[in-house]
């Protein structure tokens, strides 16, 4: 059996856990970083301890999955964060040829992320001088890039210049000064494919718009790539923590003896078109990108596909209910139509073919109509893959990883663990997100004024208490059939997500 040592992006479930699935799921021997080198949300991971456990158990590794940010700063939020150098970077990236010197069949796939400029004041996982300035950070991003393509208007010109006055130059030169080390990083990856030590390399754009320093970055690094001759190498997509396992699907298909023919179906013909939120451009073409990063092919028919992605895409009334219309009613939209969408699902699942449900239509949570849909037409435990949480692109990811995992073993009956892993997504990004977070989140000033969705202080303990009896409720109205017993914790001591541990 093939050996994939696996770096993922941090200690989060999404980027050890769901690896985790995908692996046993494909029946792949996946090797992850050990719990205690990894980190711990502002703490980096044990940089040194990591790679001196990479080095031995690459010597005999087919692949190596490696996220450039552990390996370099020690995981996602400590690259936002971080005070190295240059040339510590450098130093540290150019010891990924040692692993191809003692082992010359491995393949390295990397992936490594444009930093994020939130659009919103908050220093939860960025510098502390965000928590003031953070909206006028990204505002000056965003007016850079527009002066530079010459589509910036005079009222934005003077914006531009009010907020430099108004940011602290330490503050503005600390992040600029980050972002520029961090770019120059990326260009070293592209350096480390065209001299053949990476195989395949993604720089995703986390959390995105159309303008502002990433989308300005992701064109220089482009035209970087074209000056290596790599300009059709290298993938730039929105995207983030689903990376991950996208390249670990990429490499349970390069294993296997073809790899998925995948037709992609749309719940709605308008969202198809729609740009999703921290995203800098439309769904539909996100899509692709996901899919032949992942190593899969695109059918052009349903007919001729071996898998069938379901996306229930963004809308602009959509985008609207996460923060805006966030209420008890389901909305059955009118740019949806969920009663043609389940008869075509009903006909890709009798054929025998994959069915699975990438959920994009609102940010952080299952669309609870589509949701609904699924369970009054009883397809629920029909279908193969599902998953609805943050961003469009972390939910296309992770499905298209449980569709290849699937489709890598598939021979009739769903495995155990497959089953397990799509209860764990109806749990989470259904149950918890859509149905639990927000009313737990707004009993908290009840069970102390002085904690938030942010932070939960010594109150996490009753705050997973409350959450687990409500996801049971959950459990027992939709899945009563389903035996599954489950505990949960809060990693990050915050109501944003949840760490399932399925009994």
């Amino acid at each position: 059996m093939n050996k994939i040592v696996f770096l993922p992006l941090d200690e989060r479930p999404c980027n050890y856990l769901y690896p985790e699935y995908i692996g046993k799921i494909s029946g792949s021997h996946v090797v992850l970083v050990p719990r205690n080198l990894m980190g711990d949300f502002k703490r980096p991971a044990d940089i040194e301890g990591i790679w001196e456990w990479t080095q031995k158990e690459a010597e005999d590794a087919s692949v190596l999955i490696v996220s450039m940010d552990l390996f370099l700063y020690g995981g996602i939020v400590p690259s936002r964060l971080h005070h190295f150098s240059e040339e510590e970077c450098v130093e540290r990236m150019e010891r990924l040829k040692l692993l191809k010197e003692k082992n010359p069949s491995l393949k390295i796939y990397a992936f490594q992320l444009i930093t994020r400029a939130p659009a919103r004041d908050g220093s939860g996982e960025e510098p502390d001088y965000y928590e003031n300035y953070g909206y006028r950070i990204f505002r000056y991003g965003v007016l850079r890039d527009k002066e530079n393509l010459l589509l910036i208007s005079e009222e934005e010109r003077a914006e531009k210049a009010r907020i430099e006055k108004e940011v602290p130059k330490e503050a503005l030169d600390d992040f600029l000064n980050r972002r520029k080390v961090n770019f120059n990083n990326n260009k070293h990856s592209i350096d480390l494919l065209a001299e053949g030590v990476l195989d395949f390399l993604i720089i995703p754009l986390d959390d995105c718009r159309e303008n502002g320093y990433a989308p300005a970055e992701r064109r220089m690094l482009a035209s970087y790539a074209r000056s290596k001759e790599l300009f059709s190498k290298v993938y730039f997509y929105p995207g983030a923590d689903e990376t991950g396992c996208t390249l670990l699907a990429r490499a349970v298909n390069g294993t296997g003896p073809k790899a998925p023919s995948v037709y992609v179906d749309y719940s709605s013909i308008r969202g198809k078109y729609q740009i999703p939120s921290y995203e800098d451009r439309s769904i539909g073409e996100t899509v692709q990108y996901q899919l032949l990063a992942a190593g899969c092919g695109i059918a052009e028919t349903s007919a001729e596909a071996d898998a069938v992605l379901v996306v229930n895409p963004p809308t602009a009334f959509s985008l609207r209910l996460e923060k805006e219309l966030v209420t008890d009613e389901i909305f059955l939209e009118s740019e949806r139509n969920f009663h043609a969408l389940v008869e075509r699902m009903r006909k890709y699942i009798s054929r025998g073919q994959i069915c699975a449900v990438a959920d994009c239509a609102i940010p952080n949570m299952a669309d609870r109509a589509l949701m609904q849909f699924l369970y009054e037409q009883d397809l629920l435990d029909k279908i193969d893959a599902y998953a609805g949480w943050n961003t469009s692109s972390n939910t296309l990811g992770t499905v298209i990883a449980h569709l290849s995992a699937c489709h890598s073993v598939k021979g009739g009956e769903k495995s155990p663990v497959s089953k397990e892993f799509l209860f764990f997504r109806y749990l989470e990004d259904w149950g918890y997100m859509g149905e639990v977070r927000r009313k737990v989140t707004e009993r908290l000033s009840e069970i102390d004024p002085h904690i938030h969705a942010l932070n939960l202080g010594d109150k996490e303990p009753e705050v997973r208490k409350i959450v687990k009896e409500k996801l049971e409720e959950f459990q027992r109205h939709y899945f009563p059939k389903e035996t599954w017993n489950f505990d949960l914790r809060m990693p990050w001591n915050r109501m944003f997500e949840i760490e399932i541990t399925i009994e």
